[in-house]
């Protein structure tokens, strides 16, 4: 991706809160959370996408409850949604809560893919090219189409780390 989209810039030398406390409250209390983690002067609250809520769906009730912090999935499992949805659900939340979303990708661990979820986990570096890939050429038909949006992707070796500045904001 070609620039940096300004809700990374934002977070550039600024300490956010990576949780996924809320996960185990109900859900019409991420207000309360959210809104304490943004009181405290953090500025961006990451979370995981595993054995909880649906990351997007958690995404847009974080950022519905608070005015300033920026919310990040890390991760949002690739093999949860394909990749026309995840670039089309980035692109609403950040163009509806003023650029405070960034979505993280990521393939996620074996048995989260095969056990959980019932896919084959081959070949992660392919896989998340290929995703990247789709999530480029997905249309939209809507407002906010063309709007720059973050993407980041999690990665733990020097091949997906390359593939993160490659196609990626890091």
């Amino acid at each position: 991706m070609s620039t940096r989209p300004s809700s990374l810039a934002r977070l550039q030398g600024s300490v956010g809160v990576w949780t996924g406390a809320h996960e185990l409250l109900a859900p019409t209390t991420h207000a309360g959370v959210a809104g304490e983690i943004e009181a405290l002067g953090y500025s961006a609250l990451w979370f995981p996408e595993s054995w909880g809520r649906e990351s997007l769906t958690s995404a847009t009730l974080l950022l519905s409850a608070t005015s300033t912090l920026t919310v990040a999935t890390g991760i949002t499992n690739i093999w949860g949604r394909d990749a026309v949805a995840s670039v089309n659900a980035a692109r609403t939340l950040n163009a509806t809560f003023a650029e405070r979303f960034v979505l993280g990708l990521g393939v996620s661990h074996q048995p989260l893919v095969e056990r959980l979820r019932g896919h084959q986990y081959l070949s992660p570096l392919a896989n998340m090219r290929d995703y990247l890939g789709a999530m480029d050429k997905a249309p939209m038909h809507a407002h906010e189409a063309e709007q720059p949006y973050a993407r980041v992707i999690a990665a733990l070796r020097p091949k997906m780390l390359a593939l993160g500045a490659e196609m990626a904001d890091g």
